[in-house]
């Protein structure tokens, strides 16, 4: 049978006015002497009936074995946590292994001078913290900006505690969820340290082990700080929503996750709302993370989506939605300008895959000081292409126009934002191109047909104030067919380079020969290039 708080023995009232500390941790006390045996998870229940249970002092749960607490969570009748505990957490799990809570709502108490600003903490001890979770909790904490060395009210707190899980909770604060390998928190200026009332946490850092949250959305309040802080963690799988509840607010965070040093395998499947930012790392890495994200709403919708600024990022496979059309005119993976626009970046990003078919052009696919600092990346875009071993190569096959036999015009096969900057002296570089084709000719009606297949190479350098040297242009015909040599044949191609208003083109001019007036010709290939300027790469956009 479980444990019942209100039980004679205990004496829990819950009608809110009482405060019920002391009977509730009488009933915890007991609990911990029937599940002294670590093998034996959530060997003993203890019940909280629907009610309103005030506690003025932190429920110490603190280097339990399996101790499982259970509430009310009905339609009408529910389990509530009203809190005075200040800047202490109202359930304490610090240095517990298998254990947790369900079916709360964790409340501060009101207008109370000594308001709860922590809903539940777990943690690392020098006697356990492994293997606890939380689940079908509410949390409704209250904006206080200036708890906690500035990170406001905490929802859910974890130092360390392992193998834990949150699942179908739905968590409102300042700082919704902190996972922290480590009780010093000094991030995004705000310098805390977690403790407890009743244990030492164990100092200097370590593993996290594997977090599960989902079915959980985290619900920032105002525009103080992240959903979701993550420092040092390893192996989170997340699975809810991220949102504000008054994105209106005070404050000026548009970060919706923040990863405040090195992070591996982040698997995020998220929508997330009314943040501009959907993740920000702090000047470290991430590895083999998988970010899986819709975002909507923004309130400023021209923020990069996710800032690796300073970030070394290998393995990374992200994938952005974006459902509303005036939202996407942004970076989707940016890293900000070096010493005002004139160093290349100083983070890098490899073996990854970025995939965002809403961008209206692959300048907003990432930032090109990041993609000169690229390594076997792949970008599905609307006109995908990937860069590899230094080169950028198209992977749709480009189908362009040249007209018809009689009056054939050049046609541009690639255009691309030039590598150079404008506003910077002694940027100059070069290109070169690599054109892999067909040139056809022909049709249906008729029933003539004419083909060459080609590969050309066009080289130029072009100096800091886009003046081009003459290029060098070489084209191999590699084959030649055609049904009637005198009703149509193809029998070249020219290509040329060209710069308007910073944009490169690659143009081909077709040599056709032969009587059939009006038939269509046209080009199918793919282009691969290189550069070799010092801050950025060109960008592929047709």
């Amino acid at each position: 049978m479980p444990i019942n708080v209100k039980d004679s023995q205990f004496g829990a009232v819950g009608d809110g006015s009482k405060d019920d500390a002391a009977a509730i941790q009488k009933a915890i006390d007991f609990a911990k002497t029937r599940s002294a045996n670590p093998y034996a998870p959530y060997l003993t229940t203890v019940y909280f009936p629907a009610g309103y249970y005030l506690v003025g002092s932190p429920i110490n749960l603190t280097n339990a074995t399996g101790i499982w607490l259970v509430g009310d969570g009905g339609s009408y009748l529910n389990t509530v946590i009203l809190g005075i505990t200040g800047n202490q957490p109202m359930f304490d799990f610090s240095g517990s292994s298998y254990s947790g809570c369900e079916n709360f709502t964790f409340l501060p108490a009101g207008n109370a001078s000594n308001s709860s600003t922590i809903g539940v903490q777990f943690a690392r001890t020098n006697n356990g913290g492994l293997n606890c979770g939380i689940k079908k909790c509410y949390f409704q904490m209250a904006d206080n900006a200036s708890a906690n060395g500035g990170l406001g009210s905490i929802g859910l707190l974890n130092i360390r505690s392992e193998e834990f899980y949150i699942h179908e909770c739905v968590i409102r604060a300042n700082a919704p969820l902190i996972l922290s390998y480590t009780s010093n928190i000094a991030v995004i200026g705000v310098n805390y340290t977690a403790s407890s009332s009743y244990q030492a946490l164990l100092g200097g850092t370590g593993s996290m082990g594997v977090t599960d949250i989902t079915g959980t959305s985290l619900q920032a309040i105002e525009k103080r700080l992240p959903a979701m802080i993550l420092l040092g963690t390893n192996t989170i799988n997340f699975q809810g929503y991220l949102s504000r509840l008054l994105s209106s607010g005070s404050g000026s965070n548009e970060t919706a996750i923040l990863c405040a040093t090195y992070t591996t395998n982040l698997r995020v499947h998220a929508t997330i709302e009314s943040f501009s930012r959907a993740v920000q790392v702090l000047n470290s890495a991430l590895e083999n993370c998988d970010l899986n994200l819709v975002v909507a709403n923004s309130t400023t919708p021209n923020t990069e989506l996710v800032d690796v600024t300073n970030c070394f990022v290998s393995g990374l496979r992200l994938s952005v939605s974006q459902p509303v059309s005036s939202e996407r005119n942004r970076i989707v993976i940016y890293h900000a300008p070096v010493a005002n626009n004139t160093q290349q970046a100083v983070g890098s990003i490899t073996n990854s895959e970025i995939t965002c078919s809403a961008v209206p052009s692959n300048e907003f696919i990432i930032s090109a000081n990041l993609l000169k600092r690229s390594t076997n990346v792949l970008f599905n875009t609307l006109i995908p292409f990937e860069k590899r071993s230094g080169r950028i190569r198209q992977l749709t096959n480009s189908r362009v126009s040249f007209g018809t036999v009689g009056s054939i015009t050049s046609a541009s096969i690639l255009q691309f934002r030039e590598a150079r900057l404008t506003n910077v002296n002694n940027n100059s570089g070069h290109y070169r191109f690599w054109i892999d084709g067909t040139i056809k000719a022909g049709g249906y009606g008729s029933g003539k047909a004419a083909s060459l297949s080609f590969q050309a190479q066009i080289i130029v350098n072009q100096r800091y104030d886009g003046v081009l040297d003459p290029f060098s242009s070489t084209v191999i015909t590699l084959d030649q067919s055609s049904t009637d040599p005198s009703y149509l044949s193809i029998s070249g191609i020219v290509a040329n380079l060209t710069f308007t208003n910073n944009i490169g083109s690659i143009t081909l001019l077709p040599r056709v020969l032969g009587n059939g007036t009006g038939e269509p010709v046209y080009y199918e290939g793919f282009v691969e290039f290189q550069s070799d300027f010092f801050i950025n790469d060109p960008f592929p956009l047709t």
